[in-house]
């Protein structure tokens, strides 16, 4: 009985305390988002999906590693190629 008295009594000071100082402004200032709050979130959303996204990318990265195999021609052959290529141009 007691509790409800309190509640009661604390209730109607503060609509006493908003009508009287007019606290509706600051109240919403505090609970609802302003523009600063609206931009973070955004960021955070756009931060977590690139996340998202570069873990996609480092999985393919992943598998392109694990399907990739030794390349055909090294250094040597490559140069190989080149010196032939280089004395069949001479040939003609």
């Amino acid at each position: 009985m007691q509790a409800l008295i309190v509640k009661l009594l604390i209730n109607a000071i503060i609509k006493a305390l908003n009508k009287r100082f007019n606290l509706n402004n600051i109240k919403s200032y505090v609970e609802d988002d302003n523009e600063l709050d609206i931009k973070m979130k955004a960021a955070l959303k756009r931060g977590r999906k690139n996340a998202k996204y570069i873990e996609e990318l480092e999985k393919d990265v992943a598998n392109l590693k694990r399907d990739s195999h030794p390349p055909i021609f090294g250094k040597k052959d490559k140069n190989d190629i080149i010196k032939r290529l280089k004395k069949l141009e001479k040939e003609r």
